[in-house]
């Protein structure tokens, strides 16, 4: 990647193409890739080139290449709660199967903090959830150490797409975990300003189950099958533990 590091979290894929992948560097990077209907292992290499970004995502003969055309993006500044800068990005995948003959696109997305996010932190969560090629749900939450579960959890929500780049004014995350304290099942439940806290349709719901994962040392990262207010779509759920 050029320039100066930043830890980053970059996602894309589409769930009918049974293809897409998931790509970070929280300390140390890692990967994963979906295709032939499984989640693997994978390496990666990330190039910038001007206002674009490629992503090439490897897991054993199987290579697939995405490039991120930026569509929208929000910058949350360091504030009390979150002291490093979070930039998140919704783009518009063109997502190639290198040696094959998909080519298809996608949501995609780019996070980065600008600083070290995981200074003094127990928990790190980064959700996406990709609706239509121009649409994006970024979620994350922060906890202190000794926090425990989500309700300590500082989390914060956007929506992301062409026309438009709004936060939410309160996020909640669900994760319902395996025997081994993996993550199997997620939900958001984003409320947008100034809705009407009597009528709970007012919020955009979200809920995934797993299509697979992977631990990778303090990184536990997982694709996700995803309804957003009837509507399917691929997620994309890294969860970070010391």
């Amino acid at each position: 990647m050029n320039g100066a590091a930043r830890a980053f979290v970059c996602g894309f894929g589409d769930v009918q193409a049974g293809l897409g992948g998931l790509a970070w560097d929280l300390g140390e990077p890692g990967a994963l890739l979906l295709s032939k209907g499984e989640v693997r292992q994978a390496t990666f290499a990330l190039e910038r080139d001007l206002e674009t970004t490629t992503v090439e995502i490897t897991a054993g003969a199987d290579t697939v290449e995405a490039t991120l055309a930026p569509e929208r993006t929000l910058i949350e500044h360091p504030d009390a709660d979150n002291p490093v800068e979070f930039k998140a990005t919704g783009a518009l995948a063109e997502v190639r199967s290198k040696g094959g003959d998909q080519t298809f696109e996608s949501a995609g997305q780019l996070s980065e903090w600008v600083g070290d996010p995981l200074e003094g932190v127990g928990i790190l969560r980064h959700l996406a959830i990709g609706g239509g090629p121009d649409s994006h749900l970024i979620a994350t939450a922060r906890g202190v150490r000794g926090a425990e579960g989500h309700g300590s959890e500082r989390a914060v929500g956007w929506l992301l797409s062409g026309d438009s780049g709004v936060p939410y004014e309160e996020t909640l995350i669900s994760t319902q975990y395996d025997g081994n304290d993996e993550p199997m099942r997620i939900g958001l439940e984003l409320w947008p300003e100034d809705a009407d806290q009597s009528s709970r349709a007012a919020a955009t719901r979200v809920s995934g189950s797993l299509l697979g994962g992977l631990r990778a040392g303090p990184v536990w990262a997982g694709l996700f099958r995803c309804h957003t207010d009837g509507a399917e779509g691929l997620g994309t759920y890294l969860l970070w533990r010391p």
